[in-house]
């Protein structure tokens, strides 16, 4: 028994067979599907898809997207996130990968969605992404950080425990299955299995079995299947801790 703990099933990819796709999934032995809004016109989408048993949603506004920030989109996110099968803040954070962002303004975005967070009781999923030190330094300001996980890393170790001993969980995603990925090998080698979520991402990122496809939730177990191998424990250990520690997160029904 897996969870899918981020996936993006509304996206276009999506479209012609979502539900195909979804009953895959779960066909496949995957206990939940945690999909992500962070893109606002895809809010009411993720919303709808919610209703699903079976499938829980968080939303946030992404850090590309931080120029479209106002008081009406955030008053809307501050609705959504009080739904019942709303999980989490997310995904939420930096991303100075591609150029034409402002430093600044995701910054302060992401400081208003963590204390937003804070202030509702509900854990964070972080996207960081060429911008480890800066998230670093915005949690360091904080006197309470909420739970949370730091969402398809792709940092070295020596980065993961800064943020594991600061309370958080690593996502790990298809990209620890491809054959260069020493460095994300590393971190899964030496980051307890408690402190770990399996993640797609999906429609991106496919693992090394279906790369150059689209990815979709019932490929986690390609995931899980790789962080066994690395770490040497038994496939079941994995597919149980992993989903425990989902399940504690979130605070899903188990």
């Amino acid at each position: 028994m897996l969870i899918d703990s981020h996936a993006h099933t509304t996206d276009a990819h999506f479209d012609a067979d979502r539900q195909e796709v979804l009953n895959r999934a779960f066909s496949s032995g995957l206990k939940y599907i945690l999909e992500v809004g962070c893109e606002p016109p895809l809010w009411d989408k993720v919303a709808e898809l919610s209703k699903q048993e079976k499938i829980y949603s968080m939303f946030g506004l992404h850090p590309q997207d931080a120029d479209k920030f106002n008081e009406d989109l955030f008053n809307k996110l501050k609705s959504l996130l009080s739904d019942k099968k709303c999980v989490a803040v997310g995904e939420i954070g930096l991303d100075y990968h591609y150029e034409g962002y402002d430093k600044q303004l995701q910054k302060e975005l992401f400081v208003k969605q963590i204390n937003l967070a804070l202030e509702i009781n509900k854990p964070i999923c972080v996207h960081c992404r060429d911008a480890y030190d800066d998230m670093v330094e915005i949690f360091k300001t904080f006197k309470q950080l909420p739970k949370g996980v730091i969402h398809c890393f792709s940092g070295s170790y020596e980065q993961a425990k800064v943020v594991v001993d600061m309370g958080f969980l690593i996502g790990i995603d298809g990209p620890c299955t491809y054959p260069k990925s020493n460095k994300l090998k590393r971190v899964i080698e030496n980051v307890p299995l408690d402190k770990i979520l399996v993640e797609t991402d999906c429609p991106y990122l496919a693992p090394q079995l279906y790369r150059g496809t689209r990815n979709e939730p019932s490929y986690v177990v390609e995931v899980a299947k790789k962080i066994a191998e690395v770490k040497c424990v038994p496939f079941e250990d994995v597919c149980n801790i992993t989903t425990n520690n989902t399940i504690k997160l979130y605070n899903l029904e188990v």
